[in-house]
């Protein structure tokens, strides 16, 4: 079965309007990041509760637990101890919803990768080490605002890694807009390590980047679902496309509705 997931503050920051929209569009988990306004990682154990409640009311269950974590400069010595500290945080939340990755960035861009990949790995290295104690995986999500941002950074950075508790959290859309072409290219290079995705469409139109509905944009988001569908990766939905009207929730509808429409496609060949 395909597992797909939506990120609720791509609807609403009313978390539980979030979870009845899941529930209609007929996805069987959701993603955590923002609700009520507030990062899921300084929600306190009484309101984390609250959330499991409202979860299990409306039959879903949570794909992962978002952590902001290393989206800062990579020389911010007081946020770096500051976002260990979230990592720890996030990691106690992974396990309370019964998971065993969290992601991670990679300091926002300040330069070309191989200038400072090696300030990154040292960076990684106190993380990997929590997430090795902890037995959780960190999953880098490639993001065009930080140092990587395409499939073919994210394996320059596995390599240089090592490590079995690093893997990818792949956004085809990210690498789009990191100027790489996300499938087959990007994606080839870190197939292997993928454990979880977000999906988001995108176009150039006159000269600008643009968010699309799912299907509606240049990935070839067919060939991508085709890649993954057999294999044991959740699929979450983080369209940040809305439509003239300027609805978020709309946008989620209409890009659910395309991702529906191709996994219907690829299952049929």
């Amino acid at each position: 079965m395909v597992k797909l997931a939506v990120i609720s503050d791509e609807i609403s920051q009313d978390f539980e309007h979030s979870l009845k929209v899941i529930k209609e569009l007929g996805a069987e988990y959701v993603e955590l990041r923002t609700l009520w306004n507030k990062y899921i990682v300084d929600f306190s154990d009484n309101e984390l509760h609250e959330v499991k409640r409202l979860v299990n009311r409306y039959g879903l269950r949570v794909s992962h637990v978002c952590s902001p974590t290393f989206k800062i400069y990579i020389d911010d010595s007081k946020g770096y101890e500051k976002h260990l500290s979230i990592l720890r945080r996030a990691i106690e939340l992974t396990k309370l919803f019964d998971l065993n990755y969290t992601r991670i960035f990679t300091f926002w861009w300040q330069g070309s990768l191989e200038l400072y990949i090696d300030k990154i790995v040292e960076k990684l290295q106190p993380a990997i080490e929590i997430a090795e104690k902890e037995g959780v995986y960190l999953i880098v999500e490639n993001e065009y605002s930080c140092f990587v941002g395409t499939g073919n950074e994210l394996r320059l950075l596995l390599d240089k890694l090592k490590s079995k508790w690093v893997k990818v959290l792949w956004d085809p859309g990210n690498a789009f807009f990191a100027r790489e072409t996300p499938y087959p290219y990007g994606y080839e290079k870190i197939k292997d390590y993928v454990m979880y995705m977000h999906i988001k469409d995108a176009a150039v139109e006159n000269g600008r980047f643009v968010f699309k509905p799912i299907g509606k944009g240049m990935i070839d988001y067919e060939g991508q679902i085709r890649d993954v569908i057999n294999k044991d990766i959740v699929i979450s939905l983080e369209t940040h496309y809305a439509p003239p009207s300027g609805s978020k929730e709309e946008g989620t509808r209409e890009s659910f509705k395309g991702l529906v429409e191709i996994v219907k496609k690829v299952l049929k060949k």
